[in-house]
Formats: C-alpha cells, sequence, structure tokens
C-alpha cells in the first residue's frame, strides 16, 4: 500500500504562513464588502462573456455562401452579369420600344407622306405659275416698251395739237384784227326788253367816232356792223369790222375819250373766246389798272412802274402766280377795277366774232 503522509500543521503556524492581504485575515465587515465586489466582477465577466462571439473556425460550406458577398468576386462577376444581361435584355427593350414608337410614327410618317405630296402638287403648280408671270412679265415688259413709244408719239402729237391750235387761234386773232367792239350801245327794245330788229348799227358807230371821239369817218370806212348778245337795260354790244386796220387802230387809239361818257360806252378789242378767258383769269388776279390787249395781244403788269408782261397761255398766268407776293396794295376789290378790266371781264362773254 501506497504510503500515506499526513502533515498536520499547526493553526498558529499556518497563520504565521499566510498572506496579510488575504480575505481570510480581513474583518467580517471588509470580508463581506470582498465578497460582494468579487460577485459583481464575476457577473460582469458573465455579461461580457455572453457578448463576445466565441471563434469558430469556418468550414467550406461557410466560404461557398460566404464567397458571393465577397467585394472581389462581385468585382467579377457583376461586369459578366450585367454584359449578358445587356445581351438578353436589349432586344426584348429594343422592340418593346419600337412597338411603342410605331403607334406614333406611323401616323407620323402618313402625315409626313400626305404632306410632302401636297408639298410636291404645289410646287409644280408654283412653278406652272412661275413660267406663267415669266411670261406675262415679258409680255407687260413688251407692252411697257410699246406704250412708251405710243407715249412719246402721242406727246409728240399733242405737241404739234397744241401748236396747231396756238397758230389756228392766232390766225383766228389775226382775222380780227380789224374789228372793235363796242359796248353799252342804246339799241331799241320792246316791253319784254327784246332788241327791235332791224338796228342801224353803222350810224350809231359813226355817230359815236366823230362825235365823241372827234374823227371823221363815212360809211366808207365801215365793212361790216352788227348787234351781238341780248340788251339790258336797252343797251348791248355791237362789233364793228373796219374797211382798214388803219382805220380801226385810229378809232382804238382815241377810245380814251369815252373815258367819261355818260351812257358808259367803252370799246374793247375783239378778242377771240381764248384770250377773253385768259384777261378774266387775269382780272380775277385782281390786277387793277394793268391788263392791257393791243392787236390781239395781251399784256400784263405786276406792279405799276413794272415791265409789261405778255400773255400767250395760261401756263403764262401760273409763271405770274407763283411770283406773286401778297400784299394789301395788290389785293384791292372787285369795285376798284379799271374800266379796261371790266371791259374784258363782263362784256365779252357774248358770242365772238362776227
Amino acid at each position: 500500500m501506497p504510503y500515506i503522509s499526513v502533515i498536520y500543521s499547526d493553526p498558529l503556524t499556518l497563520k504565521k504562513w499566510s498572506n496579510s492581504d488575504s480575505p481570510d485575515n480581513l474583518p467580517a465587515t471588509q470580508k463581506q464588502n470582498t465578497r460582494q465586489i468579487r460577485r459583481r466582477n464575476s457577473i460582469g465577466d458573465l455579461r461580457d462573456i455572453e457578448k463576445k462571439t466565441p471563434a469558430t473556425r469556418k468550414n467550406i460550406t461557410d466560404k461557398v455562401i460566404e464567397a458571393p458577398t465577397s467585394p472581389d468576386v462581385l468585382n467579377t462577376i457583376i461586369p459578366v452579369l450585367a454584359e449578358k444581361i445587356s445581351e438578353t435584355l436589349t432586344p426584348l427593350i429594343e422592340e418593346q420600344v419600337q412597338k411603342c414608337i410605331a403607334a406614333y410614327v406611323e401616323p407620323i410618317k402618313k402625315s409626313i407622306n400626305e404632306h410632302e405630296a401636297k408639298i410636291n402638287d404645289h410646287t409644280e403648280k408654283i412653278c406652272r405659275q412661275f413660267i406663267w408671270i415669266n411670261k406675262i412679265d415679258t409680255q407687260l415688259k413688251e407692252n411697257s416698251r410699246i406704250l412708251d413709244l405710243w407715249d412719246s408719239e402721242l406727246e409728240a402729237r399733242h405737241k404739234k395739237a397744241k401748236d396747231m391750235d396756238s397758230r389756228l387761234e392766232s390766225q383766228e386773232q389775226y382775222s380780227r384784227r380789224t374789228s372793235l367792239r363796242f359796248h353799252n350801245i342804246q339799241v331799241p327794245v320792246d316791253g319784254h326788253g327784246k332788241i327791235l330788229h332791224p338796228v342801224n348799227t353803222d350810224d350809231k358807230i359813226l355817230s359815236i367816232c366823230n362825235s365823241q371821239l372827234g374823227l371823221n369817218l363815212s360809211i366808207n370806212d365801215i365793212s361790216r356792223s352788227h348787234v351781238i348778245g341780248k340788251a339790258k337795260y336797252g343797251k348791248c354790244q355791237v362789233i364793228v369790222r373796219f374797211m382798214s386796220y388803219r382805220t380801226k387802230d385810229m378809232v382804238y387809239t382815241n377810245k380814251k375819250y369815252l373815258k367819261h361818257n355818260e351812257d358808259g360806252i367803252f370799246i374793247t378789242e375783239n378778242l377771240t373766246k381764248f384770250r377773253t378767258d385768259l384777261t378774266k383769269k387775269l382780272s380775277q388776279m385782281k390786277y387793277n389798272n394793268q391788263i392791257h390787249a393791243s392787236d390781239g395781244r395781251i399784256f400784263v403788269k405786276r406792279a405799276e412802274n413794272s415791265r409789261k408782261k405778255l400773255i400767250n397761255s395760261f401756263d403764262d398766268i401760273s409763271d405770274i402766280e407763283r411770283g406773286i407776293t401778297a400784299s394789301p396794295n395788290q389785293q384791292r376789290s372787285d369795285t376798284g377795277r379799271s374800266p379796261e378790266a371790266n371791259k374784258v371781264n363782263n362784256s365779252q362773254q357774248s358770242n365772238n366774232g362776227e
């Protein structure tokens, strides 16, 4: 049998070799506090142990399961998967998109085709219209050229006709170079104021020329005389054609002696209608004592001391109107007109010529 040695120690000896800081050596109160502290520490350590995950070794299955979540694996697999998914889905997506677009594109294509057809039709029509317009433009240019020629010809003809009218009018006035008009000649009238024909106008003219003008004329100096127009208050106009221009000029030169005649008799040139209208226009411009007629020619002075201007047409009167500066002295009333202006304006409105 084994030898068992039992050593009995003395309590005093054991106490002598024990640690002085041992809890067994503490007082009862401190022992209790120490036990409580140990208990709390042990409980806290147990709680920490529960929180800690025990390090376990991973087997192949765990590694296979964790492999797909590895960044390296993902970086390698994702591009491949994306490419394969794209190759698979792209045709499907394109097909669906084409179907969706076709629902809107087809009507648009149809509308575009219709509009293209209309545009082509309109283009064709515009081309035809353009060709037609070019033809018309060519015709218009040709017609314009012809019209220009006609205008030139008409202008030449108008100028020629105007020149002929002027020459005819001058010739007509020249045919009256031996004629004069006697105004306010007393003639016999009936109860209605109508002239009682025949009227011996030759004797009346000879009486005026010899008794009032101081001339010595005979019946042989008068070619013909007659009343013209209607009588007014028993007076009318008498046209006299003398046998010679000298006799006519002598009578017209001495007309100044009739200025203060009681019957208001005065003598004027026997002007044509055109020249009578010229003198009427001048009288409307209120020229006092500035209108003169001599041998069928009409003169006017813009001022008392200005030179006489020969009036051959209404254009000459227009030139005078443009050059006039209105002034109170030039704008006198009609009541102050000279007998010469009244002769032309009021007395030669009847028939001209014999």
